[in-house]
C-alpha cells in the first residue's frame, strides 16, 4: 500500500516537472502580459469604449474582454463605470460574457498547454459567444424585461468604480473658521486687528519646479515590479498546485474512467463537464493546467472546453461580481448564455480539433 502511494506522488511528480519544463516559455510571456496590460492601459479609458451607440458599444466590449487581463476585481471597476455612463445592458452583458473567458496570456498559456488549434478555437468562441451574447441581450432589452436590473444607481455606480480596486483616498477636511457661531468677528479685545490679519491679502508661496521624472516613474517600472511580483506569485502557486492535482487524479484514477464519462465517446460527457465546471472551477491559472493533465488521461477535447466555458464564465468569483452589478434576471441570462454556448462548442468543436 505504500508503496504504492509514494510510487504515484514519484510519477505526479515527474509530470508536474515535464509540464512546467515544457510550458515555461509561455508562462514567462503570460505573467509578463498580465502585468503589462493593466499598468500601461487604465480600466477608466477603456470603459469609454463602452459609451457609444449600442453596435459599437458591443464590439468594443468584445476587444476589451478578449484582449485585456483583468482580475475580477478590474472586470467589476470596468463593468460598474459602464453603468454609471448610462450604457444599455447589451454590451454591459457581452463583456460579463466574454472577459472571463479568455485573454491574451490565457491564450499563449492555452497554446502551450493545449496547442494552437484548440488555443485559437477557445479564443475565437469567447468572442463569437461575446457577439451572440450582445445580440440576444439587445432583442430582449427591447422589450423591457431587464429595465430596473441595475443594483447600482449612476452616482453609487461612479463610487463602486472608484473604490473596486483601489483604496480609499483619504479626504482633506476643512477647519472651523475664525468666525463666531453668531458669524460675527470673534469676541475680545483686537477683533478688528484679527479680521484685517484675516482679510489681508497673502502674497502666494513660490511653488518649486517639479523635478523632471526619471526612467523608473516615466516607464512605470515600479508598479510594473510590483505586479509582476504578485503575478509570478499567483501563477506559480496556482500552476503548480492544480498541475499537480490533476496529475495525482490521473495517476491514482484508473484512465478508462475518465475515458467512459468525460470521453468523446459518452454522449453525455459535454453536459456533465459543462455541470462540473461551476463548482469546481476556480480560476484560469489553475484550471487550465488541470484540464490539460485531464485530457491527457482520457478527458475529450469537447468536454474540456465545456468545463472550461461554464467554469470561468459562473465561477465563484464570476458570479459574484454578477451579484455585485446586476440583479437576477441579468444574472439568469449570462449564466444561460454561457451555458448554452458550453454545450455548442463541446459538441461541435471535436469536429475540427
Amino acid at each position: 500500500m505504500i508503496d504504492t502511494v509514494l510510487d504515484v506522488l514519484w510519477r505526479t511528480a515527474q509530470d508536474v516537472g515535464h509540464s512546467l519544463s515544457a510550458n515555461w516559455p509561455f508562462l514567462l510571456i503570460s505573467v509578463v502580459l498580465a502585468s503589462a496590460i493593466p499598468v500601461y492601459i487604465g480600466a477608466d479609458r477603456l470603459s469609454a469604449w463602452m459609451r457609444r451607440k449600442t453596435a459599437v458599444a458591443v464590439l468594443g466590449a468584445i476587444v476589451l474582454a478578449t484582449l485585456t487581463p483583468f482580475c475580477s476585481c478590474g472586470t467589476t471597476a470596468v463593468v460598474l463605470g459602464a453603468l454609471a455612463s448610462s450604457v444599455p445592458w447589451a454590451p454591459v452583458v457581452t463583456f460579463m460574457v466574454a472577459s472571463p473567458l479568455t485573454s491574451p496570456e490565457e491564450y499563449v498559456l492555452s497554446t502551450g498547454l493545449f496547442g494552437f488549434d484548440f488555443a485559437t478555437t477557445f479564443f475565437v468562441a469567447a468572442m463569437v459567444l461575446g457577439v451572440f451574447a450582445g445580440v440576444v441581450t439587445w432583442l430582449i432589452e427591447k422589450t423591457g424585461w431587464l429595465e430596473g436590473q441595475a443594483r447600482l444607481t449612476a452616482h453609487q455606480a461612479e463610487e463602486k468604480a472608484s473604490e473596486s480596486c483601489c483604496g480609499d483616498e483619504g479626504e482633506i477636511e476643512g477647519s472651523g473658521g475664525g468666525v463666531s457661531a453668531g458669524g460675527g468677528v470673534p469676541a475680545g479685545g483686537g477683533g478688528l486687528a484679527r479680521t484685517a490679519l484675516l482679510t489681508r491679502p497673502v502674497a502666494p508661496k513660490p511653488v518649486p519646479a517639479p523635478a523632471p521624472a526619471g526612467v523608473v516613474e516615466r516607464w512605470k517600472l515600479k508598479e510594473f515590479g510590483e505586479e509582476l511580483k504578485v503575478n509570478v506569485k499567483r501563477l506559480a502557486l496556482y500552476f503548480l498546485g492544480f498541475a499537480t492535482l490533476g496529475f495525482l487524479l490521473i495517476n491514482s484514477i484508473p484512465t478508462h474512467y475518465l475515458t467512459e464519462f468525460l470521453g468523446d465517446g459518452n454522449v453525455f460527457a459535454v453536459p456533465v463537464a459543462a455541470l462540473i465546471g461551476i463548482p469546481v472551477y476556480l480560476n484560469s491559472d489553475g484550471s487550465l493546467p488541470l484540464v490539460a493533465t485531464l485530457m491527457q488521461g482520457g478527458m475529450g477535447p469537447g468536454p474540456a472546453l465545456a468545463f472550461l466555458v461554464t467554469g470561468a464564465g459562473t465561477s465563484i468569483g464570476a458570479i459574484s461580481g454578477m451579484l455585485l452589478i446586476a440583479r437576477w434576471r441579468v444574472v439568469a441570462l449570462v449564466v444561460g448564455i454561457l451555458f448554452t454556448g458550453a454545450l455548442v462548442l463541446g459538441y461541435t468543436a471535436p469536429i475540427w480539433l
